[in-house]
């Protein structure tokens, strides 16, 4: 099948809710490429609702899960129903390649992927270390396309949806490990030092709930918002800033359009920060050996210096929001 002849593309991205949003540029320049062609988009089944009340460039949000063989034969039975005509995977990780392998291959249509932890592949650049956005797009223009290579400053996720502007700081307090989190305690100087509403968005599992009790030990200034993650987008849109650690939350506000400030620790800005920093400027102490002795980033769940984030303190991170008229 020639490159310039798919009507129907299914997109797989089998990762947590960060790497879910950030797919979603990918998307924007395959509709370039296809611009009469639907587009589908699979995600694991817990974040598929983050999808349900905005709108993107994607045609169709489907959430499955790949941990059973239950679970496979009602994938096979929703995929087959959308009748792709090729299946590309950004990002492939152990379940989803079997899956597809078989199933691509029982349908006789092409199954394009790359992992971008190998360093060989027909992809672009094949494991070399770049922003996530870029390592989706080459992937992208690798199978599909042959022309102009795309920039990833030119695609970023966008999550449309109406609002009204709101006067309200969003905290980001949470993160996938220990070591990506600024103080705790920070955050709650920070909530008295500034003349703002703040909310901090938490989940029901016992992880957010810990850090829950523990800002309200610190007599954190701040509203918690506990809602379904269908109802995240809405609550959040509009929002005049965002400030915290690199997750998932991160990647939803800039969606959203919403300005950022993110204090990166053990991981580098450059592969998860795929963004414009004029409007979403970041923090990350330079030079840390400790960061980069097995990798180039720090692997550490737990650390107990965290050198790379409580050097910068509450009245620090003020500055530089008032320098660059953030707030």
């Amino acid at each position: 099948m020639k490159k310039n002849s798919y009507s129907n593309i299914l997109v797989v991205k089998n990762r947590a809710m960060g790497d879910a949003i950030i797919g979603t540029a990918t998307i924007q320049y395959l509709k370039e490429l296809y611009p009469n062609a639907t587009i589908s988009y699979l995600v694991p089944k817990w974040i598929a609702p983050l999808f349900e009340k905005v709108a993107t460039r994607i045609d169709h949000v489907i959430g499955l899960d790949f941990k059973s063989l239950s679970d496979w034969w009602r994938n096979y039975k929703v995929i087959s129903s959308l009748k792709p005509d090729c299946v590309f995977e950004m990002f492939q990780s152990g379940r989803t390649s079997k899956f597809f392998s078989l199933y691509c291959k029982l349908k006789g249509i092409p199954y394009f992927y790359h992992n971008h932890h190998t360093s060989t592949g027909p992809v672009l650049d094949q494991g070399k270390i770049k922003s996530n956005i870029q390592r989706d797009l080459d992937g992208a223009w690798t199978f599909f396309s042959g022309g102009e290579i795309p920039h990833y400053l030119n695609y970023k996720p966008v999550f449309t949806i109406d609002s009204q502007k709101r006067n309200q700081i969003i905290f980001g307090v949470v993160a996938t490990r220990e070591t990506k989190m600024w103080p705790l305690k920070f955050f709650a100087e920070l909530s008295h030092k500034l003349e703002e509403d703040i909310i901090i968005p938490l989940s029901p599992s016992k992880v957010d709930q810990a850090i829950k009790e523990k800002l309200i030990s610190y007599n954190i200034k701040a509203e918690f918002l506990e809602k379904p993650l269908k109802e995240l987008p809405e609550a959040l849109a509009g929002s005049k800033l965002y400030i915290g650690n690199d997750t998932g939350l991160k990647h939803l506000a800039i969606a959203l359009g919403i300005p950022s400030y993110t204090l990166f620790g053990p991981e580098p800005p450059g592969e998860w920060h795929p963004y414009d920093t004029e409007k979403n400027p970041y923090y990350y102490l330079e030079g840390l050996t400790c960061r980069t002795r097995e990798a180039h980033y720090c692997g550490l769940s737990v650390c107990p210096e965290m050198i790379c984030l409580n050097q910068f303190g509450p009245d620090q991170l003020i500055a530089e929001l008032s320098m660059k008229n953030m707030i």
